[in-house]
């Protein structure tokens, strides 16, 4: 297994965005969440994230911990939401309104409570880099330290969904031990934040919410409360034109490859290598974002997903070759 920076043993590949509440508007059942997760451990994954303020997922977690009797080599992150804002004039200072340092320390002693560990091993802080210069930051990194010293939490990590070029400053900030970012195959705008960073940097969404599982394409059916119902025609002619893409540099074809007209004259025209590099799509996706310098945190919440988040954990660098084409085709 390949392991990272953020902590002694921490794989470059972990169950991503724990959530009871996600699985079950996909018509997953918990029972299945459950079995997925404890099968990632026992395959030797050691790191999972928890959907942000999801009390049944940090349990859910908690007893994965307890029943594998893994405290020890499995880290468990979560993530404090942001308070709802108020309506009013938007250019106001919002970092004491969405993220209160009180709010910040309920939101702690909540996780601790639900999850019976001694300390957090590592809470996401969602910011932004306007933030920086708020009146209320240095009360909030000084929270943070103080929660540290009293042994709550082990490490924090700097949440990030706007990447401007003040977001950079956040990869020096000694005051986290980790950012996390959305980054993919189809979405690179991370790139030089990850290549910059001192830190370790979480990848989150590294299959593109399914895109990149191959799965996703004209015709599929979806749960009604699936979030990906709302992908319009085009989007899902895209996932799959992209699948057929890749699928001659893979052992298994996508299905998506050929779900539409598009997408199969794409892979009509497609050259196979003599040598193939990956099994799946999603092997191939989650290797790219480690050979980048991320840990990819795709979302494992069915028990058939693990073996190929394992294999991509387990694997050696993609080719120079092989990188190339990969973006040469997205470029």
């Amino acid at each position: 297994m390949r392991t990272t920076a953020l902590a002694p043993g921490v794989t470059a590949v972990g169950s991503g965005d724990l959530s009871l509440a996600v699985a079950a508007n996909r018509n997953v059942d918990a029972r299945e969440v459950e079995r997925a997760l404890h099968h990632a451990v026992e395959l030797g994954l050691t790191l999972v994230d928890v959907h942000p303020g999801e009390a049944d997922a940090e349990l859910l977690a908690a007893d994965m911990l307890r029943t594998k009797r893994a405290r020890d080599r499995v880290l468990v992150t979560t993530t404090i939401p942001l308070v709802p804002p108020r309506p009013g004039v938007p250019r106001r200072d919002l970092l004491p309104e969405l993220l209160p340092v009180r709010y910040l320390q309920e939101r702690v002693e909540s996780s601790l409570r639900t999850t019976r560990l001694d300390a957090i091993p590592l809470v996401q802080l969602p910011l932004t880099s306007a933030w920086r210069s708020s009146t209320a930051w240095a009360e909030l990194v000084g929270t943070c330290a103080r929660l540290t010293r009293e042994g709550k939490v082990l490490a924090w990590a700097a949440r990030l969904d706007v990447l401007d070029e003040a977001a950079l400053a956040f990869a020096t900030d000694t005051a986290f031990s980790a950012l996390s970012v959305v980054f993919s195959l189809c979405n690179r705008s991370a790139a030089s934040l990850i290549a910059a960073s001192k830190l370790p940097v979480l990848a989150r969404q590294p299959l593109a919410g399914g895109a990149l599982a191959g799965t996703i394409g004209p015709g599929m059916k979806l749960s009604p409360r699936d979030d990906r119902n709302e992908l319009s025609p085009a989007d899902l002619e895209r996932a799959a034109v992209a699948s057929a893409r890749l699928a001659p540099e893979l052992r298994e074809e996508p299905p998506a490859a050929r779900s539409c007209d598009a997408a199969r004259a794409v892979l009509d025209r497609g050259k196979r290598p003599d040598h193939l590099e990956a099994i799946s799509q999603a092997e191939l996706a989650l290797r790219f974002v480690i050979d980048q310098g991320a840990i990819a945190l795709p979302r494992l919440h069915r028990h058939a997903h693990v073996m190929g988040a394992v294999i991509a954990c387990a694997a050696p660098p993609l080719t120079p070759a092989l990188l190339k084409r990969i973006l040469d085709e997205k470029s």
